[in-house]
This record gives structure tokens, C-alpha cells and sequence, in this order.
């Protein structure tokens, strides 16, 4: 049996990447005995799409949430801090007018002590929160912008691999008196093994990557795929798409760019920077039980400071104190 230069070429590359024994191994999606059949790399890109949209929402979500509980922790604390200190003002200035009832005094006294008590509650759990947003702030922001970078240009390119993606004939590839109706989509059903980041992006997800790469080439016959449908895609990717991905999707750059169909992400380069940043600072659901317990302080907060209210402008001592211009 005889074998071509070309076809000696793709059987090395493709031992090469599909078994993954080379430094330069990778998850192969390709039209010749590749991981994937070219017509779910569409499947494959749209995961990859799909998983981004997915982390911008989650840590948009976790920006909003730590600064929504902030805000009404802080507002909460303050009038928590506020009105517990004017009480002890108040109180210390009574309390020489009140020296003939004990019972009275000391019960004023157990409520700005339990008063205390809460507000140094709602500080502890306004201390994790307030921890918590400046990690978010830190962090998030610059990950959602780069985030939205990547999901810009992978989602540019799903929305560009037509089922004009496939192999021509050698010297096929030129416009030359050629024909076209038209492109369309690839049509196919993807499985679940066309998106590894289904349950989620971590380490363990981005081990199915081959080498943390993903790579679809054509590279059956010619290698090479139709000039005039291809050209527009190329000037597309690299004055858009490849060129704004810091470098984490590599578009063959040669001369031979517009007759052939082989791009590689970088799949580890895209994800792993972005699981640190996305899991900083506490999670929604804590921080929506934090500031019910916060809540639940200011509530009880409220109950003891009425009673102490009530108990002190029921004495006969307030005559005494009308000078002092108290808010309480």
C-alpha cells in the first residue's frame, strides 16, 4: 500500500494527539480518527461559551450579593451603635438621680449590657462580611472583564463554524467558477461528552482536556478547506475573536491561513486563572444567612431598647436630666 507525504503527516500528528504521549498532546476534533467528529466541535465551543456565560452570571451575582449585605449590615450596625451609645450616655447621667431605686437601675443597666451584647453580635458577623466584600472587590471586577473577553471571542467563532468546515479536494479550495448556495450549521444532536464542563468549572473538570487543549483541524485529503467561504472567517477571527483572547486562542497564522481550518484554545490558560478569583470572598447563600442573623440581632436589638425606653421615662428622674437634649 502506498502512503503520501501529506497522509504520513496527519497519521504522525494524529498519534501524536489523540494518545496524548507528547508534550503537545490535545483533545483532538478533527475529520480524521480524532476525539470528536468535526461536526461537534460547534458542541465543544458552545460548552466552552456556555461555561464562561455561566461563571459572568455567578460572580455578578456574588459582586451584587456581598454589596446588597453590606450596605444593609452597615446601615444596621451603625443605628445598632448609634442608639446603644446614646442609651449609655443617657444612662450614666441618670443614674446619680436614681441612687433611691436600685431595682429600677439595675434593670436599665442589664438592658444597655444586653444592648452591648448584640451589638458586638452584629459587629462580629459584620466584620466576615465586610472581610468578605473587600475580597470581592479585589478580585471579581477585573475577572468578569476578562471573562467577557474570552466568551466574546469563543462565542464569535461558534457562531462562524459552518458545515463548510470539512475537507476539499486538492486544488479544490481555489474560487474557481464555484457555486454557493449558502452555509448552514452543522447538523448535529451533542452528547454529553461534548461538554467536559458540564457539572461545573474546576481542576478536575479541566484534566479531561488533553494537555488543558482543545483543537479543531481539518486534515483529511488537501488539509485544506473552501478559500471564498474561508477567507471572511480568517479576516474575522484574527482581526477580532484570536486578536482581543489574550493569546489563549491560536488561529493558524501562515500563509496558507485561508485554505485551511486549524484552531487550537487554550483551555487550562482560560479557566484555571478564573476558579480563584470567581470563589472569593463568602458565597451568596452564607451571606444571605449572615444577614438574617444580623437581622434577627436588630430585631431583638429593638425589643430591649423599647424596654429600656420604657423603663426610663417611667421614672420620676427625668425631670432631672431634661437638659441633657437626648435622642434616645
Amino acid at each position: 500500500m502506498k502512503v503520501t507525504i501529506a497522509e504520513l503527516v496527519v497519521l504522525l500528528f494524529s498519534v501524536i494527539c489523540i494518545d496524548g504521549k507528547e508534550d503537545n498532546g490535545c483533545t483532538l476534533i478533527t475529520d480524521y480518527h480524532g476525539d470528536a467528529p468535526l461536526s461537534e466541535s460547534v458542541c465543544y465551543l458552545s460548552c466552552l461559551s456556555n461555561a464562561l456565560n455561566k461563571l459572568y452570571s455567578e460572580g455578578e451575582r456574588r459582586l451584587f450579593v456581598n454589596e446588597e449585605v453590606y450596605a444593609n449590615a452597615f446601615r444596621i450596625l451603625d443605628d445598632m451603635e448609634g442608639r446603644a451609645g446614646e442609651s449609655v450616655r443617657y444612662l450614666s447621667i441618670i443614674s446619680v438621680a436614681m441612687v433611691k431605686e436600685n431595682n429600677r437601675l439595675e434593670k436599665l443597666i442589664s438592658h444597655g449590657n444586653a444592648m452591648g451584647d448584640l451589638v458586638a453580635k452584629a459587629g462580629g458577623l459584620f466584620a466576615e462580611v465586610n472581610e468578605s466584600v473587600r475580597a470581592v472587590r479585589k478580585e471579581i471586577p477585573g475577572a468578569l472583564i476578562k471573562v467577557n473577553k474570552y466568551y466574546t471571542a469563543i462565542a464569535e467563532i461558534t457562531r462562524t463554524v459552518w458545515d463548510d468546515v470539512k475537507a476539499v479536494e486538492s486544488g479544490k479550495h481555489e474560487c474557481k467558477d464555484q457555486e454557493f448556495r449558502g452555509v448552514k450549521e452543522f447538523d448535529v444532536t451533542c452528547g454529553d461528552n461534548a461538554c467536559l464542563l458540564a457539572h461545573g468549572v474546576s481542576e478536575g473538570a479541566l484534566k479531561h482536556y488533553k494537555n488543558g487543549l482543545l483543537e479543531i483541524n481539518v486534515m483529511t485529503k488537501s488539509g485544506g478547506v473552501s478559500k471564498c467561504l474561508n477567507l471572511p472567517r480568517n479576516n474575522l477571527y484574527k482581526s477580532g475573536a484570536v486578536n482581543n483572547s489574550n493569546k489563549v486562542l491560536d488561529w493558524r497564522d501562515d500563509a496558507d491561513t485561508v485554505t485551511h481550518f486549524l484552531l487550537k484554545l487554550k483551555i487550562r490558560d482560560i479557566f484555571s486563572t478564573l476558579i480563584a478569583p470567581f470563589a472569593a470572598g463568602q458565597p451568596p447563600s452564607a451571606l444571605l444567612d449572615m444577614m438574617a442573623n444580623i437581622t434577627s440581632l436588630y430585631s431583638r436589638f429593638n425589643e430591649v431598647h423599647r424596654s429600656f425606653t420604657s423603663l426610663l421615662f417611667d421614672t420620676n428622674s427625668i425631670d432631672n436630666v431634661k437638659s441633657t437634649n437626648s435622642t434616645i
